[in-house]
């Protein structure tokens, strides 16, 4: 698995965005790894990232958290039927939360990353698979509800040459 300081700024943006810019503390249940689907808790957002270092993230909450986490973007309550306008400030803070990560890992190791645009999923026990990678994923709680984190990086894209070029050249 790579280092943990790959990790750690997508971990820590999710705290500072979070609280920022919706009002919603966070705290760490369990960090861990483990290979395997990633079970929705309702709503997620999936955003890939590339460069010198590829892999996902993915950031999933239950519906209530992300109506909560909408309502305290917005000012404004949302009614159930109202859940295509929830997901659109979940996947720009999904956006604004990895943007940070990489900025980060950047400035960092000038790793050279970019991310695809954000991908939003919906749906309570919908699988979403993760071939070929073991994730680490923190598992959260807010006064609203429940809230994962999963980051994967592909090993194969850090091979001994690689991992140290990340690091080294810059």
């Amino acid at each position: 698995m790579a280092g943990d300081h790959l990790y750690a700024p997508f971990v820590e943006s999710v705290k500072k965005v979070l609280k920022e810019k919706a009002d919603i503390e966070i705290c760490e249940e369990k960090f861990y790894t483990e290979n395997k689907d990633v079970q929705s808790l309702g709503v997620a957002c999936v955003v890939n990232f590339f460069g010198r270092i590829k892999g996902k993230f993915l950031i999933d909450m239950e519906r209530d958290l992300a109506f909560a986490l909408a309502k305290n973007i917005k000012g404004e309550d949302f009614d159930p039927e109202d859940e295509p306008m929830v997901l659109k400030p979940f996947q720009t803070l999904s956006k604004i939360i990895v943007n940070k990560a990489i900025e980060e890992l950047n400035n960092l190791y000038s790793a050279k990353i970019e991310a695809a645009p954000p991908i939003v999923l919906k749906g309570k026990d919908a699988l979403i698979t993760v071939p070929k990678v073991e994730p680490v994923f923190v598992d959260c709680t807010t006064a609203f509800g429940k809230l994962r984190i999963n980051v994967a990086i592909e090993e194969e894209n850090l091979t001994r040459e690689s991992y140290s070029k990340v690091f080294t050249d810059k």
